[in-house]
């Protein structure tokens, strides 16, 4: 699930409009081996989606729940997205990379 001081972070950025139309979205989420990866990546995707503006015209998945599920989406307006959601190894704590390209800007984050 996406973290919501970061959803709030990234409305924020892209309802200012300083990135201009959001137009391709990259997300690297890496969560510990008892969280539900396919929970993690409805989550993002329904963010993306929100960012958008619109439903994809397009969504493949692939992978599995035991490693890691990566996620090509395309819109109508010829925005895409891609997400990766796997597992951390154990001696590493959850991350996640986020970056937005908008047709004015881009914002970058990563913890």
């Amino acid at each position: 699930m996406i973290d919501n001081e970061l959803a709030l972070a990234i409305s924020d950025i892209v309802e200012s409009g300083r990135l201009g139309s959001t137009r391709f979205l990259r997300c690297i989420v890496e969560v510990r081996s008892e969280v539900n990866l396919e929970t993690v990546a409805d989550g993002w995707h329904m963010a993306f989606r929100r960012l958008i503006g619109s439903g994809p015209s397009r969504q493949v998945v692939s992978g599995d729940e035991e490693f890691a599920l990566t996620g090509m989406t395309n819109w109508p307006g010829a925005q895409s997205a891609i997400l990766v959601v796997g597992r951390t190894q154990e001696h590493m704590k959850p991350s996640t990379d986020l970056m937005i390209i908008g047709s004015k800007g881009a914002a970058y984050y990563s913890e």
